[in-house]
């Protein structure tokens, strides 16, 4: 029987040959995306990436951009982390990346492009003090979360976080004698139309407690934020508005009720 040899120099060169139908090269995303690309050119191939079901790279970008510092990709990966959104939900990474976002953006300038994304960072931040995330080192600190939204509230007016604050200085959660600012941040909130902020505010309305009463208007406005809330929010607003029509007056429910059917064929 005849044997044949294979030639040294083959044998060598084969060990420099990659596999190509067992091993797979690791996507590299600065091989397509600068350091310093443009959000919309991240965003394409993130979505592109996405469009393929190449999930896996699609992050890998985003991660890249966000540890190069764009401020859009490290809130679209915060987001995810926090929302489960094809990544496996993780609420101290996106905390992390939150925190980070905020102390890299923190001389952000008004109106620029990484602005937004700055005050979203930091209610998502006061989120997460407010309520701590079980089982980390993230516990529930009311006076970080209340840090957080005034910084969101008054630097960057923005509705939530006016909201959240004025909830907690209307519940004196550690906000002592701030009620009437309370009442000042809920109205700021619900001028740019925040559920929330509406029917806190109707309540206060309605009780009179801290505001001139005007019951009527108080129910109109339970009934309006009852009406445009969503599942999560639900709940609460609609123990108030139950609560409020509980004990208000025969007339008062007559009128508030009139007044919200014209208000829904307006709409």
């Amino acid at each position: 029987m005849r044997i044949f040899r294979v030639p040294a120099c083959l044998i060598i060169l084969a060990a420099f040959v990659p596999s190509f139908g067992t091993t797979a090269f690791a996507f590299d995303p600065s091989k397509i995306v600068e350091s310093d690309a443009s959000t919309p050119k991240i965003f394409k191939f993130f979505f592109s990436f996405r469009k393929d079901g190449k999930q896996e790279e699609a992050v890998s970008v985003l991660k890249y951009a966000a540890d190069n510092g764009n401020s859009a990709a490290q809130w679209k990966l915060g987001r995810m982390y926090q929302t489960g959104d094809g990544v496996e939900k993780n609420p101290l990474e996106a905390f992390n990346i939150f925190k980070n976002l905020v102390q890299r953006s923190s001389d952000t300038q008004p109106n620029s492009p990484d602005w937004q994304f700055n005050a979203d960072a930091l209610v998502a931040l006061g989120n997460y003090y407010r309520l701590g995330i079980p089982g980390t080192d993230v516990d529930a600190d009311p006076s970080q979360a209340r840090m957080m939204y005034t910084t969101a509230a008054m630097v960057f007016h923005h509705p939530v976080a006016q909201f959240e604050l004025g909830r907690m200085q209307l519940r004196d959660e550690g906000v002592f004698g701030q009620e009437k600012l309370g009442v000042r941040n809920l109205r700021l909130a619900y001028e740019k139309g925040h559920v929330g902020a509406e029917a806190l505010l109707g309540y206060t309305l309605f009780e009179g407690a801290l505001v001139r009463r005007n019951p009527v208007r108080g129910l109109v406005m339970l009934g309006n934020a009852r009406r445009r809330a969503s599942p999560d929010e639900l709940p609460w607003i609609a123990t108030l508005h139950d609560e409020a029509l509980a004990i208000a007056q025969p007339d008062e429910r007559s009128a508030a009720f009139d007044e919200l059917l014209s208000n829904v064929a307006l709409d």
